[in-house]
């Protein structure tokens, strides 16, 4: 049923841009063809190209952002100074934990805060900490897999975005013009219905 309306909407478009000759087409349907094969046109080639505009935008702006924060910051070699306590679960299905860690600061003394931990962390473990110029645990610059999956859920956001939005104006086009040539032939109609329905036609 699908291919069917696909085929039919593909020989409308063909019959209104004037491909094949016919006496029938009228001068709205050429503008109404036009209309649809400029934003087809646009849903398959500019759309995508704002797509992958949006996408080197965000990896570009996510890739200085990580670079601010990595000159601000830095990682110490922090332990784990108590049980870690499971306090949530992350998006990914792992347990988030946390615990008191320890690590020295550079100023040669020693430092403790409560962070959240890595996966598979337990009593006496070390992992690298990300701490700030005054010496307080901050989160880790985005790493690199992260900044690409934020640029291609951009990209992919603008690509949908976009071609839902060519759809829709299509679909609006395609009924305005429909609702039009309807008013039209109901006009036309009651201009000639008289004529055929007069006493003695025939």
């Amino acid at each position: 049923m699908r291919e069917r309306y696909r085929s039919a909407g593909i020989s409308w478009l063909v019959h209104a841009l004037g491909v094949r000759r016919n006496p029938v087409r009228r001068r709205v349907d050429r503008l109404v063809g036009v209309a649809l094969f400029g934003l087809l046109v646009a849903a398959l080639t500019v759309v995508p190209v704002l797509a992958l505009s949006a996408g080197k935008a965000e990896y570009a702006a996510q890739r200085r952002e990580a670079a601010v924060m990595a000159s601000s910051r830095h990682v110490v070699d922090a332990v784990v100074l108590t049980d870690p306590e499971l306090v949530g679960s992350e998006p990914g299905g792992g347990a988030s934990m946390r615990a008191d860690v320890g690590w020295t600061g550079h100023d040669g003394l020693p430092r403790a805060e409560r962070a959240e931990l890595p996966t598979g962390s337990h009593l006496g473990s070390r992992f690298p900490l990300w701490v700030d110029a005054a010496g307080h645990v901050v989160p880790a610059p985005p790493a690199e897999t992260t900044i690409r999956v934020s640029a291609a859920g951009a990209a992919v956001g603008v690509l949908g975005v976009g071609v839902l939005g060519c759809a829709a104006l299509m679909k609006a086009v395609r009924s305005v013009a429909d609702a039009w040539a309807r008013r039209r032939w109901e006009w036309e109609w009651a201009q000639v219905e008289p004529q055929w329905s007069r006493p003695g036609r025939g």
